[in-house]
């Protein structure tokens, strides 16, 4: 398999300081930084922690080092100089990944996850690679990896948030946050459901070519919250309502489901949400559109976040931890 790189910025005039890293499931990307946590450069690759363990022929240090070599020393020249330190975060930390970098639990600082970072050994003497934990919940089962950087990085943005921070994503992520703390957090399949659903049930009759309605969402929402035991019922009306119709205008079904399946995750929420605590919403794509639309069904307005923002102000804060204890 190619590394299929895609360059967005010049080549560097010099070496950077320090290298940040988002190892996904199924892409990485990488940005080459200076001291001050400006981007000098950045790569991305669709190689992420599925290809390589599916792949005997590849390693997480040789597709890095594909990556980024163009930004480390010349070979000639690396026994004269101190090795770059490399910054991961997400599915290189997973027990498939390079090396397993535990979980660090709930309640966490984000010294704490900074402090738990592992160590793999490298071939190259160029780099010297940090793998930053997840975060696990043993109450209430639940983890996440790649998310807590994320975390990191909107709290080092906003000191005096208290409340919820959603991640929509195939399994959304809601964190809460208080003192700086992250406290507890729960993950949704809302995605992977929808997806299973609408492509493998009876529901994929009724929602095949079908026209999206606000509305039609927004009673689904609304539905999902007044009568949350109602779920699976609701979830067949998908396929009854065109059966029954005799005519008369059915809702759109995909918008019936999407706004089924996030409106029992938003009620969830709202059930646990403390007074004078607000919600945070991180991305501006489709989806995070239509979660800032739930939302805005029951009359909230999410703080909206860049995720890929938020990403590396996490793991440059988890760097200048490192950096302190003379890690990085």
């Amino acid at each position: 398999m190619d590394i299929n790189t895609v360059a967005t910025l010049p080549s560097l005039p010099s070496l950077p300081t320090w290298i940040a890293v988002d190892w996904g499931t199924s892409n990485l990307r990488v940005w080459a930084m200076d001291d001050s946590a400006n981007i000098l450069a950045t790569q991305s690759s669709p190689l992420g922690m599925n290809a390589i363990a599916g792949d005997d022929a590849l390693s997480f240090e040789g597709v890095l080092i594909g990556l980024i070599d163009d930004w480390l020393p010349k070979e000639t020249d690396a026994a004269k100089a101190a090795p770059i330190s490399v910054v991961i975060c997400g599915m290189a930390g997973a027990k498939q990944g390079w090396v397993e970098a535990p979980y660090c639990d709930v309640p966490a600082r984000p010294s704490d996850l900074a402090q738990g970072a592992a160590a793999p050994k490298t071939s190259d003497p160029r780099i010297a690679v940090s793998i930053l934990p997840g975060l696990c919940q043993r109450d209430d089962a639940d983890v996440m990896r790649g998310e807590e950087t994320q975390l990191v990085g909107f709290m080092a943005a906003d000191r005096n948030f208290a409340g919820w921070v959603c991640l929509p994503g195939t399994h959304s992520k809601w964190a809460r946050i208080d003192a700086g703390q992250i406290t507890g957090f729960r993950t949704y399949m809302s995605g992977e459901v929808f997806a299973l659903l609408s492509q493998n049930s009876i529901l994929r009759h009724s929602v095949t070519d079908d026209a999206w309605g606000d509305a039609a969402f927004a009673d689904a929402v609304r539905a999902a919250h007044a009568a949350p035991n109602g779920f699976l019922h609701t979830l067949f009306t998908v396929r009854a309502a065109g059966l029954v119709a005799n005519g008369n205008a059915v809702p759109s079904g995909v918008s019936v489901l999407s706004g089924t399946v996030i409106g029992a995750e938003i009620a969830d929420v709202i059930g646990m949400l403390k007074p004078n605590e607000a919600i945070a919403l991180v991305g501006d794509g489709k989806l995070a559109g239509l979660y800032r639309a739930a939302l805005a069904v029951h009359g909230i307005e999410a703080k909206a976040v860049d995720g890929e923002a938020i990403t590396l102000a996490g793991l440059t804060q988890a760097h200048d931890v490192l950096s302190a204890q003379g890690e990085c």
